[in-house]
């Protein structure tokens, strides 16, 4: 990816997790819920990709193991994410505030009407500058693709089990697991991701 499209996917990477926290009144909840929204889109591209390369070197190849280990993966990190929550939130109700998220008013209407296309197409979008228009699909062996899926997980389970650890002793303001959030994951993308 060269530097113009880094800079373009690091200014999306923030800019809707922060105009959301600072203008549209999302709370802790909302960005998580968001970030969550947006590896399953990525998980989602990684099986479009999967495709692309089989169609490209005309194979059946699926790497059913690590399919199976990203399924553990989002099974593992709901749990983290979820006694995080109560350890951080004791009395927070999470139906009801993924029931928010999905229905809070964006320009009134829904804010998941404008924000699930948004998040496709911003992921349609990176599939296109980092993979089409590479031909990456040439040269990108499936299991390296899934390899580095699986390593997004191992981090989120790290930092999410670590972050369970340290709640036991302090809680931090919500700005801090805020920005904490989006910042890794905007650094995580454009700094360490390959694929």
């Amino acid at each position: 990816m060269n530097q113009q499209s880094k800079i373009i996917q690091l200014i999306g990477d923030l800019s809707i997790p922060l105009l959301g926290y600072y203008f549209w009144d999302w709370n802790i909840y909302f960005i998580l819920f968001f970030y969550i929204l947006d590896v399953l889109i990525s998980t989602v591209f990684t099986f479009v990709k999967t495709y692309k390369i089989n169609q490209y070197q005309q194979t059946k190849q699926w790497p059913w193991i690590h399919i199976g280990l990203i399924l553990l993966g989002y099974i593992i990190t709901f749990y983290l994410l979820y006694f995080l929550i109560y350890q951080i939130y004791p009395k927070a109700d999470l139906t009801y505030q993924f029931h928010q998220f999905l229905m809070h008013k964006d320009m009134g209407m829904p804010q998941w009407i404008l924000l699930f296309p948004l998040l496709i197409l911003g992921g349609y979008s990176i599939y296109r500058i980092t993979f089409l228009m590479p031909k990456a699909y040439e040269t990108t062996p499936i299991k390296s693709l899934w390899h580095e899926h699986i390593k997004v997980f191992l981090l989120i389970i790290a930092v999410i089990g670590l972050l369970l650890g340290i709640s036991t002793w302090i809680v931090f303001p919500d700005w801090l697991y805020v920005w904490g959030v989006i910042l890794g994951s905007s650094l995580y993308r454009n700094l360490i991701s390959r694929v």
